[in-house]
């Protein structure tokens, strides 16, 4: 039998009918997180290391409410709007999963869901029990 509970953050925005997250299992799906407050407002303007910063501060946040951290992540995908803005990953993914590496995809997408958005992660983690 197979456990699966939703989890959907108040202080995230309701972009489409998803949730924050799907834990299934030890599984542990994020869905998408943009640079967006709670209104659906952008975050960080056109400032990348900002709005990437604000989109693993939610990681962090959806994380702990399925149970897990940063080092639990084994999956992480990163859609940027310039491939040129690969760089500014390095700081909030450290501070994120500290010395652990996950299994990592970066690709560039013509736009994103929001209007300005220049970053857009999802990721797979795996609940240490």
């Amino acid at each position: 039998m197979s456990l699966r509970n939703e989890i959907s953050l108040a202080t995230r925005p309701v972009l489409s009918h998803s949730a924050d997250a799907v834990q299934a299992n030890e599984l542990l799906f994020v869905a998408g997180i943009l640079p967006v407050d709670a209104s659906g407002a952008l975050v960080g303007g056109d400032d990348v290391s900002e709005q990437a910063r604000y989109v693993f501060a939610d990681l962090d946040q959806i994380l702990a409410a399925g149970g897990c951290a940063g080092t639990d992540v084994a999956r992480i995908n990163v859609y940027l709007t310039s491939i040129e803005d690969s760089s500014v990953l390095d700081e909030p993914l450290r501070r994120t999963c500290g010395s652990a590496h996950a299994a990592g995809t970066v690709v560039e997408v013509g736009a994103l869901a929001i209007p300005g958005a220049r970053i857009e992660i999802d990721a797979t983690a795996v609940r240490s029990s």
